[in-house]
């Protein structure tokens, strides 16, 4: 699938006025980057899409709960096979999570994705 190419804070990139497309297993990871950003509800179009976000907010959250959150969004996207690792980095002065996780797509390519802010 060819798709646009966004930066890291979503917005379209353009270089000397040419849209920038990508493809292949980048195109799969910025997919599963969008997965994330989104809060379950939030398109009308389709409610199902995202994660719930509220999983990862306050004390006493799981992470069995949070990687079962995360697996569940990232499957959402068709060509993601399976979710190999999930890893978290809780900075506790910021109050950031932010995950990083290595998938198998249906081709057998490995997706691996550094660096997601969760409910940010």
């Amino acid at each position: 699938m060819l798709s646009v190419k966004l930066d890291d804070t979503g917005d379209i990139v353009i270089d000397a006025g040419q849209l920038q497309m990508m493809s292949g297993p980048l195109e799969i990871a910025q997919s599963c980057r969008l997965i994330l950003g989104v809060q379950k509800g939030e398109w009308f179009l389709n409610p199902e899409l995202g994660i719930d976000h509220k999983k990862f907010l306050g004390k006493g959250v799981s992470r069995d709960e949070m990687q079962d959150e995360i697996r569940a969004g990232l499957l959402q996207e068709p060509r993601i096979q399976t979710v190999d690792t999930i890893d978290f980095d809780f900075n506790r002065q910021l109050r950031q999570l932010v995950v990083s996780f290595t998938a198998t797509g249906i081709n057998g390519e490995i997706i691996t994705v550094e660096g997601v802010e969760i409910g940010g």
